[in-house]
Protein backbone atom coordinates (compact mmCIF):
# COMPACT_ATOMS: atom_id res chain seq x y z
CA UNK A 1 0.00 0.00 0.00
CA UNK A 2 1.40 3.46 -0.82
CA UNK A 3 1.80 6.08 1.87
CA UNK A 4 0.59 9.53 0.87
CA UNK A 5 2.29 12.41 2.70
CA UNK A 6 0.30 15.56 3.42
CA UNK A 7 2.46 18.37 4.82
CA UNK A 8 2.62 22.16 5.16
CA UNK A 9 -0.87 22.41 6.64
CA UNK A 10 -0.53 26.14 7.34
CA UNK A 11 -0.19 27.08 3.67
CA UNK A 12 -3.80 27.82 2.76
CA UNK A 13 -5.75 28.25 6.00
CA UNK A 14 -9.54 27.95 5.84
CA UNK A 15 -11.11 28.31 2.38
CA UNK A 16 -14.88 28.05 2.73
CA UNK A 17 -16.03 29.38 -0.65
CA UNK A 18 -14.28 27.22 -3.28
CA UNK A 19 -15.71 23.77 -3.83
CA UNK A 20 -13.71 21.42 -1.55
CA UNK A 21 -13.01 19.20 -4.57
CA UNK A 22 -10.98 22.05 -6.05
CA UNK A 23 -8.79 22.53 -2.97
CA UNK A 24 -5.30 21.07 -2.55
CA UNK A 25 -5.08 18.28 0.08
CA UNK A 26 -3.45 20.52 2.71
CA UNK A 27 -6.25 23.14 2.64
CA UNK A 28 -9.28 23.05 4.96
CA UNK A 29 -12.86 23.72 3.94
CA UNK A 30 -13.99 24.81 7.44
CA UNK A 31 -12.40 25.57 10.78
CA UNK A 32 -12.81 27.57 13.99
CA UNK A 33 -10.60 28.58 16.91
CA UNK A 34 -7.38 27.50 15.20
CA UNK A 35 -4.37 29.30 13.71
CA UNK A 36 -2.18 28.59 10.69
CA UNK A 37 1.33 29.69 11.64
CA UNK A 38 4.92 28.55 11.28
CA UNK A 39 4.03 25.74 8.89
CA UNK A 40 1.53 24.09 11.25
CA UNK A 41 -1.95 24.31 12.71
CA UNK A 42 -2.15 25.43 16.33
CA UNK A 43 -4.92 26.28 18.75
CA UNK A 44 -6.17 29.84 18.59
CA UNK A 45 -5.82 32.25 21.52
CA UNK A 46 -7.95 31.63 24.60
CA UNK A 47 -10.22 34.04 26.44
CA UNK A 48 -8.68 34.80 29.83
CA UNK A 49 -10.90 36.37 32.46
CA UNK A 50 -9.14 39.64 33.23
CA UNK A 51 -12.04 41.07 35.24
CA UNK A 52 -15.71 40.43 35.93
CA UNK A 53 -17.15 43.87 35.26
CA UNK A 54 -19.31 45.63 37.82
CA UNK A 55 -21.92 47.08 35.47
CA UNK A 56 -24.20 45.21 33.07
CA UNK A 57 -24.09 45.54 29.30
CA UNK A 58 -20.63 46.81 28.29
CA UNK A 59 -20.69 48.34 24.83
CA UNK A 60 -17.18 49.61 24.10
CA UNK A 61 -13.56 49.46 25.15
CA UNK A 62 -10.60 51.62 24.17
CA UNK A 63 -7.10 52.36 25.37
CA UNK A 64 -4.98 55.49 25.47
CA UNK A 65 -1.21 55.42 25.34
CA UNK A 66 0.22 58.15 27.58
CA UNK A 67 3.76 59.43 27.17
CA UNK A 68 4.82 57.49 30.28
CA UNK A 69 3.49 54.52 32.21
CA UNK A 70 0.98 51.83 31.32
CA UNK A 71 -1.98 52.29 28.99
CA UNK A 72 -5.24 53.79 30.17
CA UNK A 73 -7.91 51.14 29.53
CA UNK A 74 -11.55 52.26 29.48
CA UNK A 75 -14.88 50.45 29.27
CA UNK A 76 -18.08 52.18 28.15
CA UNK A 77 -21.50 50.83 29.12
CA UNK A 78 -24.97 50.87 27.62
CA UNK A 79 -26.07 53.26 30.40
CA UNK A 80 -23.43 55.76 29.27
CA UNK A 81 -21.02 55.40 32.19
CA UNK A 82 -17.29 54.93 31.65
CA UNK A 83 -14.83 53.16 33.94
CA UNK A 84 -11.08 52.66 33.92
CA UNK A 85 -9.47 49.26 34.52
CA UNK A 86 -6.04 49.17 36.13
CA UNK A 87 -4.24 46.27 37.82
CA UNK A 88 -7.40 44.20 38.04
CA UNK A 89 -9.54 46.97 39.56
CA UNK A 90 -12.38 48.89 37.90
CA UNK A 91 -12.78 52.54 38.88
CA UNK A 92 -15.56 54.87 37.71
CA UNK A 93 -14.32 57.72 35.50
CA UNK A 94 -17.83 58.89 34.63
CA UNK A 95 -18.48 62.60 34.32
CA UNK A 96 -19.39 64.11 37.67
CA UNK A 97 -23.17 64.45 38.07
CA UNK A 98 -23.95 62.35 35.01
CA UNK A 99 -27.35 60.63 35.05
CA UNK A 100 -27.12 57.16 33.47
CA UNK A 101 -29.04 56.93 30.21
CA UNK A 102 -29.53 53.59 28.43
CA UNK A 103 -28.77 53.76 24.71
CA UNK A 104 -27.07 51.73 22.00
CA UNK A 105 -25.69 54.84 20.33
CA UNK A 106 -22.32 54.65 18.56
CA UNK A 107 -19.11 54.90 20.59
CA UNK A 108 -15.79 56.25 19.31
CA UNK A 109 -12.56 57.56 20.79
CA UNK A 110 -9.33 59.29 19.92
CA UNK A 111 -6.27 60.85 21.55
CA UNK A 112 -4.93 64.29 20.66
CA UNK A 113 -2.26 66.39 22.38
CA UNK A 114 -2.10 63.85 25.24
CA UNK A 115 -5.82 64.26 25.94
CA UNK A 116 -8.15 61.26 25.65
CA UNK A 117 -11.61 61.70 24.11
CA UNK A 118 -14.49 59.22 24.42
CA UNK A 119 -17.64 59.95 22.47
CA UNK A 120 -21.13 58.46 22.57
CA UNK A 121 -23.19 59.78 19.71
CA UNK A 122 -26.22 60.86 21.76
CA UNK A 123 -24.35 63.43 23.88
CA UNK A 124 -21.47 65.90 23.77
CA UNK A 125 -17.99 64.27 23.73
CA UNK A 126 -16.06 63.70 26.95
CA UNK A 127 -12.37 64.34 27.48
CA UNK A 128 -9.73 63.35 30.03
CA UNK A 129 -6.47 65.22 30.61
CA UNK A 130 -3.55 63.72 32.50
CA UNK A 131 -4.46 65.77 35.58
CA UNK A 132 -8.15 64.74 35.55
CA UNK A 133 -9.53 62.00 37.78
CA UNK A 134 -12.88 61.95 35.92
CA UNK A 135 -13.94 62.65 32.36
CA UNK A 136 -15.05 66.20 31.59
CA UNK A 137 -17.77 67.44 29.22
CA UNK A 138 -16.41 69.05 26.06
CA UNK A 139 -19.75 70.85 25.73
CA UNK A 140 -19.11 73.02 28.79
CA UNK A 141 -15.36 73.39 28.47
CA UNK A 142 -15.39 77.18 28.55
CA UNK A 143 -18.88 78.43 27.85
CA UNK A 144 -17.56 80.71 25.11
CA UNK A 145 -19.37 81.02 21.75
CA UNK A 146 -16.41 79.43 19.98
CA UNK A 147 -16.33 76.18 21.98
CA UNK A 148 -18.22 72.96 21.33
CA UNK A 149 -21.87 73.64 22.11
CA UNK A 150 -23.47 71.44 24.78
CA UNK A 151 -26.36 70.64 22.39
CA UNK A 152 -24.07 69.34 19.63
CA UNK A 153 -23.35 65.66 19.10
CA UNK A 154 -21.50 63.62 16.48
CA UNK A 155 -21.50 60.01 15.36
CA UNK A 156 -17.69 59.84 15.27
CA UNK A 157 -14.80 61.70 16.83
CA UNK A 158 -11.37 61.39 15.22
CA UNK A 159 -8.17 63.45 14.81
CA UNK A 160 -6.48 64.75 11.66
CA UNK A 161 -3.83 67.38 10.99
CA UNK A 162 -3.48 68.19 14.70
CA UNK A 163 -7.20 68.97 15.11
CA UNK A 164 -10.22 67.13 16.44
CA UNK A 165 -12.64 66.00 13.73
CA UNK A 166 -16.35 65.52 14.39
CA UNK A 167 -18.23 63.59 11.70
CA UNK A 168 -21.96 63.18 11.05
CA UNK A 169 -22.80 66.13 13.27
CA UNK A 170 -26.10 67.05 14.94
CA UNK A 171 -26.59 70.63 16.14
CA UNK A 172 -29.55 70.74 18.46
CA UNK A 173 -32.33 69.03 16.52
CA UNK A 174 -30.68 69.36 13.09
CA UNK A 175 -28.65 66.40 11.86
CA UNK A 176 -26.13 66.87 9.04
CA UNK A 177 -25.16 63.26 8.27
CA UNK A 178 -22.33 64.21 5.87
CA UNK A 179 -20.89 67.10 7.89
CA UNK A 180 -17.19 67.15 8.78
CA UNK A 181 -16.41 69.72 11.47
CA UNK A 182 -12.89 70.38 12.78
CA UNK A 183 -11.51 72.26 15.76
CA UNK A 184 -8.62 74.62 16.21
CA UNK A 185 -5.27 72.99 16.91
CA UNK A 186 -4.85 72.53 20.68
CA UNK A 187 -1.68 72.93 22.70
CA UNK A 188 -0.19 69.95 24.54
CA UNK A 189 -2.42 68.73 27.36
CA UNK A 190 -5.31 71.05 26.44
CA UNK A 191 -8.61 70.75 24.58
CA UNK A 192 -9.25 72.86 21.44
CA UNK A 193 -10.01 76.50 22.18
CA UNK A 194 -12.37 76.97 19.23
CA UNK A 195 -14.72 75.24 16.79
CA UNK A 196 -15.72 78.49 15.09
CA UNK A 197 -15.26 78.10 11.34
CA UNK A 198 -16.08 81.81 10.80
CA UNK A 199 -12.69 82.82 12.23
CA UNK A 200 -9.97 81.82 9.73
CA UNK A 201 -7.16 82.23 12.25
CA UNK A 202 -8.48 79.27 14.27
CA UNK A 203 -8.11 76.84 11.30
CA UNK A 204 -11.49 75.37 12.30
CA UNK A 205 -13.64 74.35 9.33
CA UNK A 206 -17.11 73.01 8.66
CA UNK A 207 -17.67 71.10 5.43
CA UNK A 208 -20.68 69.26 4.04
CA UNK A 209 -19.82 66.38 1.69
CA UNK A 210 -22.80 67.24 -0.48
CA UNK A 211 -22.11 64.55 -3.08
CA UNK A 212 -21.98 61.77 -0.51
CA UNK A 213 -24.78 59.24 -0.77
CA UNK A 214 -26.03 58.44 2.73
CA UNK A 215 -24.43 59.26 6.09
CA UNK A 216 -20.84 59.10 7.25
CA UNK A 217 -20.41 55.73 8.95
CA UNK A 218 -16.72 55.39 9.84
CA UNK A 219 -13.40 57.21 9.53
CA UNK A 220 -9.81 56.07 9.84
CA UNK A 221 -6.39 57.70 9.56
CA UNK A 222 -4.45 57.03 6.38
CA UNK A 223 -0.99 58.51 6.86
CA UNK A 224 -1.50 62.24 7.46
CA UNK A 225 -5.01 62.10 5.96
CA UNK A 226 -8.34 60.86 7.25
CA UNK A 227 -10.36 58.40 5.16
CA UNK A 228 -14.10 58.92 5.59
CA UNK A 229 -16.45 56.03 4.81
CA UNK A 230 -20.07 55.85 3.84
CA UNK A 231 -21.92 52.64 3.18
CA UNK A 232 -20.58 52.29 -0.37
CA UNK A 233 -18.03 55.09 -0.87
CA UNK A 234 -14.92 56.65 0.61
CA UNK A 235 -13.56 60.20 0.79
CA UNK A 236 -10.06 61.40 1.68
CA UNK A 237 -9.64 64.41 3.94
CA UNK A 238 -6.11 65.85 3.66
CA UNK A 239 -4.49 68.88 5.38
CA UNK A 240 -3.29 71.16 2.57
CA UNK A 241 -1.58 74.12 4.29
CA UNK A 242 -3.85 76.54 2.41
CA UNK A 243 -6.65 78.83 3.54
CA UNK A 244 -9.16 76.04 2.96
CA UNK A 245 -7.15 73.98 5.51
CA UNK A 246 -8.31 70.59 4.13
CA UNK A 247 -8.96 68.98 0.76
CA UNK A 248 -11.89 66.58 0.42
CA UNK A 249 -11.55 64.15 -2.48
CA UNK A 250 -13.88 61.32 -3.38
CA UNK A 251 -11.97 58.08 -3.88
CA UNK A 252 -12.70 55.90 -6.93
CA UNK A 253 -14.19 53.03 -4.92
CA UNK A 254 -17.75 51.75 -4.64
CA UNK A 255 -17.07 50.27 -1.21
CA UNK A 256 -17.55 51.49 2.33
CA UNK A 257 -17.83 50.44 5.98
CA UNK A 258 -20.51 48.40 7.71
CA UNK A 259 -20.30 50.25 11.04
CA UNK A 260 -18.22 52.62 13.12
CA UNK A 261 -14.86 51.24 14.31
CA UNK A 262 -14.71 48.81 11.38
CA UNK A 263 -11.50 50.05 9.72
CA UNK A 264 -7.84 49.61 10.63
CA UNK A 265 -4.79 51.58 9.47
CA UNK A 266 -1.67 49.51 8.80
CA UNK A 267 1.44 50.14 6.68
CA UNK A 268 -0.06 52.96 4.64
CA UNK A 269 -3.31 51.11 3.98
CA UNK A 270 -6.82 50.88 5.39
CA UNK A 271 -8.37 47.46 6.01
CA UNK A 272 -12.15 47.87 5.96
CA UNK A 273 -15.07 45.68 7.04
CA UNK A 274 -17.75 46.61 4.55
CA UNK A 275 -21.43 45.61 4.23
CA UNK A 276 -20.65 43.06 1.49
CA UNK A 277 -16.86 42.68 1.43
CA UNK A 278 -13.71 42.92 3.53
CA UNK A 279 -11.30 45.03 1.53
CA UNK A 280 -8.06 47.02 1.62
CA UNK A 281 -6.91 50.20 -0.13
CA UNK A 282 -4.04 52.68 -0.12
CA UNK A 283 -6.06 55.69 -1.27
CA UNK A 284 -5.43 54.88 -4.93
CA UNK A 285 -6.24 51.24 -5.55
CA UNK A 286 -8.38 48.71 -3.70
CA UNK A 287 -8.86 44.96 -3.62
CA UNK A 288 -10.97 42.39 -1.81
CA UNK A 289 -9.24 40.36 0.89
CA UNK A 290 -11.85 37.62 1.11
CA UNK A 291 -13.34 37.19 -2.35
CA UNK A 292 -13.04 33.60 -3.64
CA UNK A 293 -11.85 32.58 -0.18
CA UNK A 294 -14.37 33.22 2.64
CA UNK A 295 -16.58 36.09 1.42
CA UNK A 296 -19.69 34.00 0.73
CA UNK A 297 -19.40 32.21 4.07
CA UNK A 298 -19.15 35.50 6.00
CA UNK A 299 -21.85 37.50 4.25
CA UNK A 300 -24.36 34.67 3.79
CA UNK A 301 -24.43 34.07 7.55
CA UNK A 302 -23.96 37.59 8.95
CA UNK A 303 -26.97 39.16 10.69
CA UNK A 304 -27.10 42.59 9.04
CA UNK A 305 -29.85 43.72 11.41
CA UNK A 306 -27.06 43.65 14.03
CA UNK A 307 -24.55 45.51 11.86
CA UNK A 308 -24.23 48.10 14.65
CA UNK A 309 -22.41 45.42 16.68
CA UNK A 310 -19.61 44.93 14.14
CA UNK A 311 -16.06 46.04 14.92
CA UNK A 312 -12.47 45.41 13.83
CA UNK A 313 -9.22 45.07 15.76
CA UNK A 314 -5.53 44.67 14.98
CA UNK A 315 -3.26 42.19 16.79
CA UNK A 316 0.28 43.07 15.63
CA UNK A 317 1.88 40.27 17.61
CA UNK A 318 0.10 37.58 15.59
CA UNK A 319 -0.07 39.79 12.46
CA UNK A 320 -3.84 39.50 12.43
CA UNK A 321 -6.75 41.81 11.72
CA UNK A 322 -10.03 40.55 13.13
CA UNK A 323 -13.53 41.44 11.94
CA UNK A 324 -16.27 40.71 14.48
CA UNK A 325 -19.95 40.25 13.68
CA UNK A 326 -23.16 38.44 14.68
CA UNK A 327 -23.45 35.20 12.73
CA UNK A 328 -25.77 32.25 12.31
CA UNK A 329 -23.29 30.00 10.52
CA UNK A 330 -23.37 26.26 11.20
CA UNK A 331 -20.19 26.26 13.32
CA UNK A 332 -21.16 29.03 15.77
CA UNK A 333 -20.94 27.90 19.40
CA UNK A 334 -22.78 30.89 20.95
CA UNK A 335 -26.04 30.84 19.00
CA UNK A 336 -28.72 31.49 21.64
CA UNK A 337 -29.73 35.17 21.88
CA UNK A 338 -26.51 36.53 20.31
CA UNK A 339 -26.83 40.23 21.17
CA UNK A 340 -23.07 40.77 20.99
CA UNK A 341 -20.70 39.44 18.34
CA UNK A 342 -20.41 35.65 18.35
CA UNK A 343 -18.03 35.27 15.40
CA UNK A 344 -14.88 36.92 14.14
CA UNK A 345 -13.16 36.39 10.81
CA UNK A 346 -9.38 36.44 11.27
CA UNK A 347 -7.10 37.64 8.46
CA UNK A 348 -3.37 37.01 8.72
CA UNK A 349 -1.80 39.80 6.65
CA UNK A 350 1.60 38.09 6.70
CA UNK A 351 0.53 35.08 4.61
CA UNK A 352 -3.00 36.00 3.50
CA UNK A 353 -4.74 33.09 5.25
CA UNK A 354 -8.17 33.17 6.92
CA UNK A 355 -9.61 31.43 9.95
CA UNK A 356 -12.54 32.02 12.33
CA UNK A 357 -13.10 32.34 16.09
CA UNK A 358 -16.08 31.96 18.39
CA UNK A 359 -16.66 35.18 20.35
CA UNK A 360 -18.45 35.14 23.74
CA UNK A 361 -21.02 37.88 22.94
CA UNK A 362 -18.45 40.68 22.52
CA UNK A 363 -19.07 44.38 21.81
CA UNK A 364 -15.61 45.83 21.31
CA UNK A 365 -11.88 45.21 21.38
CA UNK A 366 -8.61 47.12 21.60
CA UNK A 367 -4.93 46.55 22.30
CA UNK A 368 -3.85 47.41 25.83
CA UNK A 369 -1.42 46.59 28.61
CA UNK A 370 -2.91 44.56 31.47
CA UNK A 371 -0.67 44.73 34.50
CA UNK A 372 -1.71 42.19 37.12
CA UNK A 373 0.88 41.65 39.82
CA UNK A 374 0.18 38.31 41.52
CA UNK A 375 1.37 36.79 44.77
CA UNK A 376 0.80 33.36 46.27
CA UNK A 377 -1.75 35.02 48.56
CA UNK A 378 -3.74 36.70 45.75
CA UNK A 379 -3.66 34.21 42.90
CA UNK A 380 -6.92 32.29 42.43
CA UNK A 381 -6.44 30.54 39.06
CA UNK A 382 -4.84 27.13 38.82
CA UNK A 383 -1.41 26.48 37.32
CA UNK A 384 -3.12 24.61 34.47
CA UNK A 385 -5.15 27.62 33.31
CA UNK A 386 -3.02 30.64 34.22
CA UNK A 387 -1.02 32.48 31.58
CA UNK A 388 2.16 34.50 31.36
CA UNK A 389 5.42 33.69 33.10
CA UNK A 390 7.44 34.73 36.13
CA UNK A 391 9.21 37.31 33.95
CA UNK A 392 5.85 38.73 32.85
CA UNK A 393 5.22 39.65 36.47
CA UNK A 394 8.05 42.17 36.08
CA UNK A 395 6.93 43.36 32.65
CA UNK A 396 3.41 44.76 32.31
CA UNK A 397 4.15 46.67 29.10
CA UNK A 398 3.17 43.95 26.62
CA UNK A 399 -0.03 44.77 24.79
CA UNK A 400 -2.65 42.07 24.36
CA UNK A 401 -6.06 42.11 22.62
CA UNK A 402 -8.75 43.03 25.15
CA UNK A 403 -12.45 42.29 24.57
CA UNK A 404 -15.59 43.20 26.49
CA UNK A 405 -18.47 40.71 26.54
CA UNK A 406 -21.93 40.58 28.06
CA UNK A 407 -23.47 37.93 30.29
CA UNK A 408 -25.52 35.07 28.84
CA UNK A 409 -27.14 32.51 31.11
CA UNK A 410 -27.43 29.89 28.36
CA UNK A 411 -23.63 29.65 28.18
CA UNK A 412 -22.74 30.64 31.78
CA UNK A 413 -21.03 33.80 30.54
CA UNK A 414 -20.37 36.69 32.90
CA UNK A 415 -20.11 40.37 32.02
CA UNK A 416 -16.38 40.30 31.49
CA UNK A 417 -13.23 41.97 30.35
CA UNK A 418 -11.26 39.30 28.47
CA UNK A 419 -7.62 39.06 27.53
CA UNK A 420 -7.37 37.24 24.20
CA UNK A 421 -4.05 35.49 24.75
CA UNK A 422 -2.18 32.43 23.57
CA UNK A 423 -2.00 29.40 25.85
CA UNK A 424 1.42 28.08 26.84
CA UNK A 425 4.37 29.36 24.84
CA UNK A 426 3.75 32.96 23.84
CA UNK A 427 1.25 33.70 26.61
CA UNK A 428 1.69 37.22 28.00
CA UNK A 429 -0.79 37.82 30.84
CA UNK A 430 -1.37 35.99 34.10
CA UNK A 431 -5.11 35.42 34.10
CA UNK A 432 -6.93 32.11 34.15
CA UNK A 433 -8.69 30.72 31.08
CA UNK A 434 -12.43 31.30 31.05
CA UNK A 435 -13.50 27.81 30.00
CA UNK A 436 -17.07 28.97 29.32
CA UNK A 437 -15.88 31.65 26.88
CA UNK A 438 -13.22 29.49 25.16
CA UNK A 439 -14.66 26.95 22.75
CA UNK A 440 -13.13 23.78 21.20
CA UNK A 441 -10.89 23.80 18.14
CA UNK A 442 -12.37 22.25 15.03
CA UNK A 443 -11.21 21.58 11.45
CA UNK A 444 -12.98 20.01 8.52
CA UNK A 445 -12.03 18.98 5.02
CA UNK A 446 -14.44 17.48 2.52
CA UNK A 447 -13.90 16.26 -1.02
CA UNK A 448 -10.29 15.06 -0.96
CA UNK A 449 -9.93 13.54 -4.43
CA UNK A 450 -6.11 13.27 -4.45
CA UNK A 451 -5.76 14.65 -7.98
CA UNK A 452 -2.43 16.09 -6.87
CA UNK A 453 -0.94 12.60 -6.50
CA UNK A 454 -2.35 11.44 -9.86
CA UNK A 455 -5.18 9.43 -8.36
CA UNK A 456 -8.03 9.40 -10.89
CA UNK A 457 -11.58 10.28 -9.84
CA UNK A 458 -12.74 6.84 -10.96
CA UNK A 459 -10.33 5.22 -8.50
CA UNK A 460 -11.91 3.69 -5.38
CA UNK A 461 -9.68 4.77 -2.49
CA UNK A 462 -9.36 2.93 0.81
CA UNK A 463 -7.63 4.62 3.73
CA UNK A 464 -6.75 1.97 6.29
CA UNK A 465 -4.74 4.12 8.71
CA UNK A 466 -3.78 7.72 9.41
CA UNK A 467 -0.53 8.72 11.12
CA UNK A 468 -0.86 12.33 12.35
CA UNK A 469 2.25 14.46 12.76
CA UNK A 470 1.04 16.32 15.83
CA UNK A 471 2.08 17.45 19.32
CA UNK A 472 -0.05 17.95 22.42
CA UNK A 473 0.83 19.97 25.50
CA UNK A 474 1.32 18.44 28.92
CA UNK A 475 -1.97 17.30 30.41
CA UNK A 476 -3.92 18.02 27.24
CA UNK A 477 -6.92 15.97 26.18
CA UNK A 478 -6.62 13.64 23.20
CA UNK A 479 -6.86 14.99 19.68
CA UNK A 480 -9.93 13.43 18.05
CA UNK A 481 -9.80 12.60 14.33
CA UNK A 482 -12.56 11.26 12.15
CA UNK A 483 -12.30 9.94 8.59
CA UNK A 484 -15.01 9.34 6.05
CA UNK A 485 -15.64 8.91 2.36
CA UNK A 486 -18.33 9.17 -0.28
CA UNK A 487 -18.81 7.33 -3.55
CA UNK A 488 -20.37 10.17 -5.50
CA UNK A 489 -19.62 13.81 -6.17
CA UNK A 490 -23.00 14.84 -4.80
CA UNK A 491 -23.13 12.39 -1.90
CA UNK A 492 -22.47 13.35 1.72
CA UNK A 493 -19.54 11.43 3.27
CA UNK A 494 -20.10 8.55 5.66
CA UNK A 495 -17.78 8.83 8.65
CA UNK A 496 -16.24 5.90 10.52
CA UNK A 497 -16.17 7.61 13.93
CA UNK A 498 -13.72 9.72 15.93
CA UNK A 499 -10.45 8.05 16.98
CA UNK A 500 -8.22 9.45 19.78
CA UNK A 501 -4.63 10.53 19.19
CA UNK A 502 -2.06 11.55 21.81
CA UNK A 503 1.27 11.10 20.01
CA UNK A 504 2.47 8.43 22.42
CA UNK A 505 0.64 5.12 22.59
CA UNK A 506 -2.25 6.42 20.47
CA UNK A 507 -0.22 7.44 17.44
CA UNK A 508 -1.85 5.35 14.70
CA UNK A 509 -5.52 5.67 13.79
CA UNK A 510 -7.28 2.80 12.02
CA UNK A 511 -10.31 3.70 9.92
CA UNK A 512 -10.73 1.58 6.79
CA UNK A 513 -12.68 4.39 5.11
CA UNK A 514 -13.43 3.65 1.45
CA UNK A 515 -14.80 5.78 -1.38
CA UNK A 516 -13.85 7.99 -4.27
CA UNK A 517 -13.80 11.19 -2.17
CA UNK A 518 -12.29 11.32 1.31
CA UNK A 519 -13.17 13.61 4.24
CA UNK A 520 -11.51 14.51 7.56
CA UNK A 521 -12.80 16.03 10.78
CA UNK A 522 -10.46 17.10 13.60
CA UNK A 523 -11.72 18.10 17.02
CA UNK A 524 -9.77 19.25 20.08
CA UNK A 525 -12.02 19.94 23.06
CA UNK A 526 -9.18 21.28 25.25
CA UNK A 527 -7.70 24.79 25.37
CA UNK A 528 -4.13 23.60 26.00
CA UNK A 529 -1.30 23.51 23.47
CA UNK A 530 -1.83 21.60 20.25
CA UNK A 531 -0.09 21.59 16.88
CA UNK A 532 -0.54 19.59 13.66
CA UNK A 533 2.00 19.82 10.86
CA UNK A 534 1.07 16.87 8.65
CA UNK A 535 -0.47 13.44 8.03
CA UNK A 536 0.52 10.17 6.47
CA UNK A 537 -2.34 8.30 4.80
CA UNK A 538 -1.91 4.55 4.45
CA UNK A 539 -4.13 3.97 1.44
CA UNK A 540 -4.65 2.07 -1.78
CA UNK A 541 -6.72 2.41 -4.94
CA UNK A 542 -8.76 -0.76 -5.26
CA UNK A 543 -10.56 -0.35 -8.55
CA UNK A 544 -11.64 1.80 -11.45
CA UNK A 545 -15.34 2.10 -12.17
Amino acid sequence: MPIEHIRNLAKYGVLTDPDPYDLPPEAFSAGVNVRFRNGKITGGPVFRSALVLGTANPRYTCSANPSTGLDFLFVGYQNGTVSRVQNGVEVSYTLSGYTPSVSDANWSSTTLANVTYVNRSDRAPWYLRISDSLFQNLGVVSGSPTSWDSTWTCQLLRACGGALVALNVTKGAVNSPTMVKTSSIPTAGAVPASWDQSQPNTLAVENILAEMQGPIIDAQKLGTSLCIYGNAEAWLMTPNGALSVYNFDKLPFKKGAINANCSIELDGKNYVFGPDDIWVHDGTTEKSLCDEKVREFIFSSINLSRASRCFANHNPRLKEITFAYVSGDRLVSFLTNPDGCNRQAVYNYSDGTWTFDDLPMCFGACMATLSNQLTYATVTATYATIGGSYLDQEDGYKRVPVYVGSSNAAYSLSTSLYAFDLYGQGSMVSYGVDTNATKPRYLERDGIDLDEVNSDLRGYKTVSSIYPQARLGAGAANLMINAGASDGFNVAPTFVGYQPYNGNDLYKLDFNAAGRYLSLQIKFSDYKEMSISGFDLDMKVTGNA
